[in-house]
């Protein structure tokens, strides 16, 4: 006997299963991309995304390494310093360095790219002379701002028209500390040799001729070339003559005539001669006449009060050489300049196959606005190490010939650079 509620379950039951029928049939007809639900086997469908668009922008971040020797001339008012400066001096000596490169494509034609140098050396020079200690320090900034156009690319390689502006910035500092004891002792020795030549000399008809000749024979004699440690005519480290201060052309003409070169060292003993010169010359003089004295007194005591006067000018003379000395030798010495440099030039790749290829770069610029001619090369063998990451080994050339406002900057920079980047 069929009863209301039983008819309502058989009725139910037929519902499910027609409904579980007819979403097993959907399922299956229905593409898994479109859906997101479970398929009969118990695995998740997901949708599957769009390909991405092609970006037409490219970046390539690299690291190069430059290690460079340093050669040529640098000068202040005329007066120059002959530099080199091997690669491993700047390795022992770096306080600091840092090197980065970025490069912008657009398109593959269109690129920006710059390369940003900076190196910080310092050097404590003990030179076991006059001078106790020199401390040495340069700071430089070396970058390339440029823009670029992809001339030729294909499967080979590519070659890009460059042009852009290179910026430099040289900063040179030198603390100078003079050796007081040594000085002391230098200028006792100094004094007790005028004493004994000019008394030798006292017969002579010319006493003023003797005694310029005797002056300029001990200052150098037992000064200057007590400083010659510092080798500032051959610094070791890449600096200018600073440290002598600056020069007018009188001095320097002086100088010349008397034998001078007008070298880095000179820069130093023209102006430590001079300020000499002035302090003693007098003093000399009347050193002179003491003696003259001394040798005119008839009686002991006489002899005795000239040698009394005789003592006391010495040490009187001795005391202001030293203090002229070390006035000069302590001193601590600067110099900053800064410039900009257009220049024009190609840059290109050679695959030799997929992995290796031949690259490089050259420049030419300066043109008298900054400096009068500057030019750079570049040549490298390279690794593509995978899609985005490469390496480069290659040698690299630098040389500025600049000359501004009495500051002259005619050096070379060359050697080895390892270059590891990132392209993307």
């Amino acid at each position: 006997m069929k009863t209301p509620i039983t008819s309502l379950l058989r009725n139910t039951r037929t519902a499910v299963c027609a409904l579980f029928c007819a979403s097993s049939i959907v399922a299956r007809a229905v593409p898994p991309a479109e859906i997101g639900t479970p398929r009969d086997d118990g695995k998740e469908v997901t949708a599957t995304a769009p390909p991405a668009a092609h970006s037409p922008w490219t970046y390539d971040i690299s690291v190069p390494a430059w290690l460079a020797d340093t050669a040529g001339t640098m000068g202040v008012n005329n007066v120059h310093s002959h530099i080199y400066t091997p690669m491993d001096y700047d390795v022992r000596h770096f306080d600091m360095t840092f090197s980065l490169g970025l490069e912008v494509r657009y398109n593959h034609r269109w690129g920006f790219y710059s390369d940003v140098l900076y190196a910080k050396l310092s050097q404590a020079v003990f030179p076991n002379s006059l001078v106790s200690k020199a401390d040495i320090h340069v700071d430089q900034w070396l970058a390339d701002f440029e823009l670029n156009y992809r001339l030729l690319e294909g499967p080979k390689g590519y070659l890009d028209v460059r042009a852009g502006v290179r910026y430099q910035d040289i900063y040179d500092k030198i603390v100078v500390n003079a050796n007081n004891k040594a000085i002391d002792r230098a200028a006792r020795e100094f004094v007790d040799d005028a004493s004994a030549k000019v008394t030798d000399r006292l017969a002579s008809l010319n006493i003023e001729s003797r005694l310029e000749t005797i002056l300029t024979e001990l200052i150098r004699r037992r000064l200057l070339d007590r400083i010659s440690g510092l080798q500032l005519d051959r610094p070791s480290a890449p600096i200018p003559p600073i440290a002598g201060g600056p020069l007018s052309k009188s001095a320097i003409a002086e100088a010349r005539r008397a034998g001078f070169k007008t070298s880095g060292q000179d820069a130093v003993t023209i102006d430590l001669e001079n300020a000499i010169r002035a302090k003693v010359a007098p003093e000399l003089t009347e050193l002179e006449a003491q003696l003259k004295a001394r040798l005119a007194a008839a009686t002991a005591d006489l002899k005795a009060a000239a040698q009394t006067r005789i003592d006391a000018l010495k040490r009187k003379i001795a005391s202001d050489i030293a203090r002229t000395v070390k006035g000069r030798l302590n001193t601590t010495a600067s110099l900053n300049n800064r410039w900009l440099d257009p220049y024009v030039g190609f840059a290109g790749r050679y695959n030799l196959d997929k992995v290796f290829y031949l690259t490089g770069k050259t420049d030419i610029g300066g043109f008298g606005i900054g400096s009068e001619i500057t030019w750079q090369a570049y040549i490298g063998l390279g690794c593509q190490v995978t899609h985005s990451i490469y390496a480069e080994a290659g040698y690299r050339y630098l040389y500025t010939d600049y000359n501004h406002d009495g500051f002259l900057y005619d050096i070379t920079q060359s050697g080895a650079q390892i270059v590891v980047g990132l392209r993307f």
